[in-house]
């Protein structure tokens, strides 16, 4: 599982990641939480104007991609 947690996000604020962080770890799923200084809720989409974080986006997008290459891709 992959997490990209905003700085600023009011729908998933600090305390709740930090909550959904330690039932990740109780559980002892393969995961990788990761937080975006700087960017705010949606930061991965350019439509959405000045909320877009062109560094947090590009670097979401290559974790959310390489995860997909790692599980997704067949072998033929």
């Amino acid at each position: 599982m992959y997490f990209a947690c905003a700085e600023i996000d009011h729908f998933a604020p600090k305390d709740t990641i930090d909550a959904l962080e330690a039932h990740l770890k109780e559980s002892q799923i393969n995961y990788r939480l990761e937080w975006y200084p700087g960017a705010e809720h949606g930061f991965a989409f350019p439509g959405r104007g000045a909320i877009y974080h062109k560094p947090s986006a590009e670097r979401h997008w290559e974790r959310l991609h390489d995860l997909f290459d790692r599980n997704l891709k067949s072998d033929d």
